[in-house]
């Protein structure tokens, strides 16, 4: 997934360790159960879609066609 964050330019894309224990504590407040996940965020913060286990990041047109 990591990549991602110099291909979309229309947000901004944060990397959380899933085994730290601030990604524990993110995993478990958004539901999260497999790795690699990649969760979709509004301006709002309200999660828009959720990629779980996906063998390949979102494409920046998957991200931006999911906020429309």
């Amino acid at each position: 997934m990591r990549g991602l964050e110099h291909a979309w330019r229309q947000g901004r894309v944060l990397y959380v360790e899933a085994l730290s224990p601030a990604g524990r504590a993110f995993g478990e407040a958004h539901g999260l159960r497999l790795t690699p996940s990649f969760i979709l965020f509004d301006a709002e913060g309200r999660p828009v879609r959720v990629w779980t286990g996906a063998l390949r990041a979102p494409t920046p047109a998957e991200l931006d066609e999911a906020l429309r």
